[in-house]
């Protein structure tokens, strides 16, 4: 078998184990028991993003792309960077980003806190109030089930995804897109306006991806997101009743 073919069959291998996941996930439903569903969300993703991004970098011995951007990647690196701001600069693009993201976790935890505070509802970009912890032992799941989700799709939207896809099309514009375009989808739980801001959310971390050319970055920004919206900002400003009904 090629090459060519064969990556072309890993792509339709990615893309089933895509299919998979959206078809089982049941997440953005209210359960009746939440940890039920973090578990269940823990035993999927991490097969159909991680193990599958895994067999598949194995299976064509690319296990370089961890540390180094492959070079299918190479064209999209200067309109990256450009987007970024900071040029070739990658540690002060690192540096900004953590801190623009600190800022605005510190401001975001104000709006809530003072919403909170007058009895308002909590601004949510999405329907996935039902899915914040409410306990103790809910807000263990969710952290790790937040780090968990950085991890595998990263690994998947980010690296494996693309890669198979740009390999196969020869554009890695069109795969990148195509990939954060399937990223937002899964997000569908949340309502249009959650796939909007996954979109959002899925553009900016390719294009961290791409100008630092590090996939664990994109990864700490992932989890550092998610950590803030399922852990510190639940466990500071609790979810109120009105609010879960919203999902």
């Amino acid at each position: 078998m090629g090459v060519a073919l064969f990556d072309a069959v890993l792509l339709i291998a990615l893309i089933g184990a895509y299919l998979w996941y959206i078809r089982g996930d049941r997440s953005g439903r209210a359960p009746v028991d939440r940890i039920t569903s973090y578990r269940r969300w823990m035993l999927r993703a991490p097969l159909a993003f991680g193990a599958s991004a895994l067999v598949a970098l194995l299976l064509t011995g690319r296990w370089d792309a961890f540390a180094v951007l492959p070079p299918e990647f190479a064209p999209l690196i200067p309109g990256a960077r450009r987007l970024a701001g900071f040029g070739d600069n990658v540690v002060h693009l690192k540096v900004a980003v953590l801190a623009g993201f600190a800022a605005g976790a510190v401001i975001g935890l104000g709006i809530a806190w003072w919403r909170a505070h007058r009895g308002q509802r909590q601004l949510m970009s999405g329907k996935f109030a039902a899915l914040l912890p409410r306990t103790a032992g809910e807000t263990g799941w969710t952290a790790a089930l937040g780090i968990t989700a950085a991890v595998v799709e990263e690994l998947f939207f980010r690296l494996a995804l693309p890669l198979f896809a740009a390999s196969v099309t020869g554009s890695p514009l069109l795969s990148m897109t195509l990939a954060t375009a399937l990223f937002a989808y899964a997000h569908r739980y949340q309502g249009w306006a959650g796939v909007a801001a996954s979109a959002l959310v899925g553009v900016t971390l390719a294009i961290l991806y791409l100008a630092t050319g590090q996939l664990w970055f994109p990864m700490l920004v992932h989890a550092l997101l998610n950590l803030n919206a399922l852990v510190l900002r639940p466990l500071l400003v609790p979810v109120s009743s009105s609010d879960a009904s919203r999902s």
